[in-house]
């Protein structure tokens, strides 16, 4: 009798209770923190001076993980910023430059993880191939910023990254963007979603040993990123800067730096996320 009523007091607490966690994150290029109405030197291979006119990621699939390297999901809260396991990172304020933007701005992720002892941090930079081709003109926020998308059948711009040089080349663009987002995506036109998934799919998996919420926070920054390229140029009959499409030499020094195979070139460790 006496296990009997032990089994049924196990039986009757919580399994495993739920502790908030809080993520934080700063934008930066080459070290200095991000503002609509600042101007950045000393980029890309020819050292080029910017103005950064838009800063936002999509991030999904957030887990912390254990010390024996288990990946424990977090569930994100369901505000403006997040939504079905989907969050964006927004450091524009639309001030200044930043003239496709909004007012709002979000640092931070949010949400709730069973109790228990985490040594790591690990996300996927992107929008899950589910929610990536439907109509943002009739979705919830976060996703219904059509300024982050690019059409159904490409789907959202995981990662917008404007700069515009100011000592541009006489041939340069009028900006060079960082957009990343999924290609190759098979569908009938531009106005329809693919029923398969993409060819690249273009999504970025990062993780962080060591990471503690209440101290650490997750630096984003281009500045390794586009360390190779040459801001004040493009590259002909290109879109402006890497927006993540096969055939762009824009690109080539770029998306192996996401992470990302691009071409024949070999994905390298990706160097946009820090922590600190």
């Amino acid at each position: 009798m006496k296990k009997l009523a032990l089994l049924a007091a196990v039986a009757a607490s919580p399994a495993f209770a739920d502790q908030p966690v809080t993520l934080n994150f700063a934008a930066e290029i080459g070290g200095v923190p991000y503002a609509c109405d600042e101007t950045y030197t000393g980029l890309g291979a020819t050292g080029a001076e910017v103005k950064a006119t838009d800063f936002r990621t999509y991030i999904t699939e957030v887990a912390m993980v254990s010390a024996d390297g288990t990946r424990v999901p977090v569930t994100l809260d369901d505000t403006i910023w997040q939504h079905e396991g989907v969050a964006l990172l927004d450091f524009e304020d639309a001030t200044g430059a930043c003239t496709n933007g909004t007012a709002q701005t979000n640092t931070a992720l949010q949400g709730t993880v069973p109790e228990g002892e985490y040594t790591g941090v690990a996300f996927t930079v992107g929008v899950p191939f589910a929610l990536n081709h439907k109509d943002p003109s009739v979705a919830p926020s976060p996703l219904n910023l059509t300024s982050m998308f690019w059409n159904w059948q490409g789907g959202y711009k995981f990662v917008r990254i404007d700069m515009v040089p100011t000592d541009r080349a006489a041939e340069g663009p009028a900006g060079w963007f960082l957009h990343l987002g999924s290609t190759m995506c098979k569908a009938a036109s531009k106005t329809e979603g693919p029923t398969a998934p993409c060819a690249n799919p273009n999504t970025i998996q990062v993780s962080f040993d060591g990471f503690d919420p209440a101290t650490n926070t997750i630096v984003i920054d281009p500045a390794a990123v586009v360390a190779e390229a040459d801001l004040r140029v493009n590259a002909a009959d290109t879109s402006p800067g890497c927006m993540s499409f096969p055939g762009d030499a824009d690109c080539t020094s770029v998306m192996s730096k996401l992470g990302l195979p691009y071409g024949d070139l070999p994905a390298a460790e990706q160097a946009l996320f820090v922590m600190r």
